[in-house]
């Protein structure tokens, strides 16, 4: 594991490689996946499984509001 890698495993608890593994296994058998990521510059991308992008949309409002709700927890 790179140094970058031990840094984040290290501030945040868990790598990105740790999660994109954990992730793949629980997602192994999902009809459709949308991953959201930032790089170093900000730049924000959006990759997902489905042939239209309005099913992604749906599912990111989904999420969203997933989001919204553990924070007023």
């Amino acid at each position: 594991m790179e140094f970058k890698e031990l840094k984040r495993k290290k501030e945040r608890g868990v790598s990105n490689e740790d999660f994109m593994d954990k992730s793949k296994e629980f997602f192994e058998d999902a009809e459709s996946i949308v991953v959201v990521g930032v790089d170093q510059n900000g730049l924000i991308s959006t990759f997902y499984t489905q042939s239209t992008s309005l099913n992604a949309i749906g599912m990111m409002e989904v999420a969203k509001s997933q989001l919204i709700d553990e924070m007023e927890v």
